[in-house]
């Protein structure tokens, strides 16, 4: 049994770095999508932060250039979140996506290793039969001998 090789191992060790190749785009895919929502709670606190800020400077007064800032900063912060919010869905997209190919690539390489087993043991089996029938005939060879 030592010289039978499976012969589709290389198959099996091309699916099993296929599985790792999405193992590794998932994560990455995860990554992206857990950075942007990291991204909208900052820029959510900081335009909460720039509310206060602007709230106390116009009970300390303001002059209509501060004024002008204000508005043209948070403006920009709301444009920002926006976009953010607006990449969210394409980004669980790829997540989704990628979780499917990675169960598909680890469904495709359980079934090479199932028929692997499935072979080895047949293999097995075959080998132990074999072993079965020679112990029989040298018993039998041996008796006949003795008589």
């Amino acid at each position: 049994m030592a010289g039978h090789e499976f012969r589709l191992e290389q198959v099996l060790k091309f699916r099993k770095e296929v599985e790792k190749l999405h193992q590794l785009e998932l994560a990455a895919a995860r990554q992206q999508h857990d950075s942007a929502n990291e991204r909208l709670r900052n820029e959510k606190d900081a335009m909460e932060v720039l509310q206060r800020e602007f709230s106390q400077r116009q009970l300390d007064g303001i002059d209509a250039k501060e004024l002008q800032l204000y508005g043209d900063f948070t403006m920009r912060k709301a444009q920002e979140i926006q976009a953010i919010r607006n990449s969210l869905p394409a980004l669980e997209q790829v997540v989704h996506e990628r979780r499917d190919a990675l169960m598909a690539a680890a469904k495709d390489k359980k079934a090479l290793e199932v028929f692997k087993e499935k072979k080895m043991r047949d293999l097995r089996m075959v080998q132990m039969n074999r072993e079965r029938a020679f112990l029989d005939e040298l018993s039998i060879q041996g008796r006949g001998g003795q008589r």
